[in-house]
């Protein structure tokens, strides 16, 4: 058997039991409720409106400083500094922003930093007698901090780990938090690639009024297929019991502008990139029952 020979095999391998560790980990997760108790709405919102407008299925479709979010294992292959800045607007009153940067630390991997943070000023507060009218206001503010880095471990295969702090004030009560996860992602060929991710698998929350929470673990896996030379993306992801499941295509045209529509939650999501050079711009539209939602981003590799 030649070395060319060899080397594909070992990568199928490779691929073949990347699989074998989702279903097993599935397996697992599906045989039992997720751990802890509910998750802050903030470590599920997704942030980029690329992903975003692909149905929020980035485990493996994130690129580059996206994995800081989606999936670690994706900055492995950051080869020239990265930034991301993202903004949302959620409601009436609540503002999503993110801010993210990576830098490559080896040719196999590099390390990510970035800022999370959900806000909502004037929320009326609700006297005990609802006949009366809002005694006041109050601020609502979630913040939550990642470090990660990622790494190739092998031929086409690579795997990340992140770190988060979480802090968080609600009214007059404030809480102070962590969490790990991890990631994997391996492509299988020119064609499939796929991916899995273990949502805080440890962490919890401290509040101050004593009150301890343990942070559910979430399991994630998904594929993207590359189509048509490369200029369409066809990916999907999902949760063991298919509850957190999102599908979504990108078609780029001319390697300048990007099409892209997708289906999460019970919401189409729609949007478009543009690139100039290493700059690029993105919008993601999505559509629910009680409104849409409009979420940009800005991204530059210098």
């Amino acid at each position: 058997m030649d070395s060319c020979t060899q080397k594909r095999s070992v990568r199928w391998l490779v691929g073949i039991c990347m699989v074998l560790v989702l279903l097993a980990c599935g397996a697992a997760a599906a045989a039992e409720d997720e751990s802890g108790g509910e998750p802050l709405p903030i470590l599920r919102f997704g942030t980029t409106a690329r992903v975003w407008g692909m149905g929020n299925a980035g485990v493996a479709a994130a690129r580059g400083v996206e994995g800081l979010y989606y999936n670690p294992a994706a900055l492995a292959y950051v080869v020239r500094p990265e930034l991301s800045i993202s903004h949302s607007r959620l409601g009436e009153a609540s503002d999503l922003n993110f801010a993210a940067a990576a830098l490559p630390i080896t040719d196999r991997g590099s390390l990510g930093a970035g800022l999370l943070l959900l806000s909502s000023a004037g929320i009326p507060r609700t006297p005990d007698d609802i006949d009366k009218p809002p005694a006041g206001t109050f601020d609502y503010i979630q913040a939550v901090a990642y470090i990660g880095t990622g790494m190739e471990i092998a031929k086409g295969c690579s795997a990340g780990l992140t770190v988060k702090g979480i802090f968080g004030e609600l009214d007059e009560e404030q809480c102070r938090g962590y969490s790990l996860e991890g990631g994997l992602r391996q492509q299988v060929n020119e064609v499939l690639t796929i991916g899995f991710l273990a949502r805080d698998v440890i962490g919890e929350m401290n509040w101050s009024t004593g009150r301890v929470e343990e942070l559910p673990t979430q399991f994630l896996g998904g594929a993207t297929l590359s189509l048509l030379d490369g200029n369409l993306l066809v990916s999907g992801q999902t949760d063991p019991e298919f509850k957190d499941w999102g599908v979504g295509a990108e078609y780029n045209i001319g390697g300048y502008l990007q099409l892209r529509g997708g289906y999460v939650e019970d919401s189409i999501t729609a949007g478009a990139g543009l690139g100039f050079g290493h700059i690029q711009l993105d919008y993601t539209w999505t559509g629910r029952e009680s409104g849409g939602t409009h979420r940009v981003s800005f991204g530059v590799r210098f």
